[in-house]
């Protein structure tokens, strides 16, 4: 064989050679591009739902935070509807208390206001006898209806003269003594001096007083410099 031939033969199995290292390298290289393709699209699934399962329990936080937020609002809401209900029951029940308590006192202002005139007709039927009593006795002498009798103190003997006139009894002590001592005198027999509310009462007095003088329960204050009954309060005649 010649030189040409040797150098030839070298030159194509290098050439050959490379060739196949050549469609080895794209082969290797081919398979490891597909596999980079093939992976790169689950990646980007799984990256998409999980942007869609965050985006969902971003939701799913939102509504459940809206939701207490709502329900703490409508539990105050309510607490404060059933304190109103309270004070206002509670108000309900005052106004009944109360007008139960008027209808008891209107009812009992009636019953007291049907006793007072009661009263004042049995006064005045009392006033009406006694004054035509004391009218048609004038001239037959009204001290005869006047019931004496007598008493002893310390061994002293008083005679006493007592009657009626309305709805009040009088009692005559015939005993001679200072203003003080009748006044002290009924203080111990559990009595006052009299007192005189009108001019008929007045009048009834003096056809039937025993004496020609009586102490009454009448006094002149030198403080206020005026008349006054032994209760305090002002004389009217």
């Amino acid at each position: 064989m010649s030189d040409q031939e040797v150098t030839f033969s070298a030159v194509r199995s290098h050439n050959s050679s490379g060739l196949q290292n050549q469609v080895r390298l794209e082969e290797t290289q081919r398979p490891r591009k597909a596999g980079l393709r093939v992976c790169s699209v689950p990646c980007q699934v799984i990256v998409i739902a999980l942007g869609i399962v965050c985006s969902l329990r971003l939701v799913i936080v939102a509504v459940f935070v809206t939701n207490i937020f709502q329900y703490g609002q409508e539990k105050h809401e309510l607490q404060e509807t059933l304190n109103c209900h309270n004070i206002c029951s509670t108000m309900q029940s005052d106004i009944d208390l109360k007008e139960k308590m008027l209808q008891n006192m209107a009812l009992e202002c009636r019953l007291g206001n049907d006793l007072l005139e009661s009263l004042n007709r049995e006064q005045n039927r009392w006033y009406s006898e006694t004054k035509t009593f004391l009218d048609s006795s004038q001239h037959t002498g009204i001290k005869q209806y006047i019931y004496p009798f007598t008493y002893s103190v310390a061994g002293r003997g008083f005679e006493i003269y007592w009657f009626c006139y309305g709805i009040k009894c009088y009692y005559f002590v015939m005993e001679r003594k200072t203003w003080s001592g009748c006044k002290q005198t009924c203080q111990n027999s559990s009595v006052s001096l009299l007192k005189i509310d009108d001019e008929h009462e007045l009048n009834f007095l003096q056809h039937v007083v025993p004496s020609e003088s009586c102490w009454i329960g009448l006094s002149y204050d030198n403080k206020k410099k005026d008349w006054a009954w032994i209760d305090n309060g002002p004389s009217k005649l």
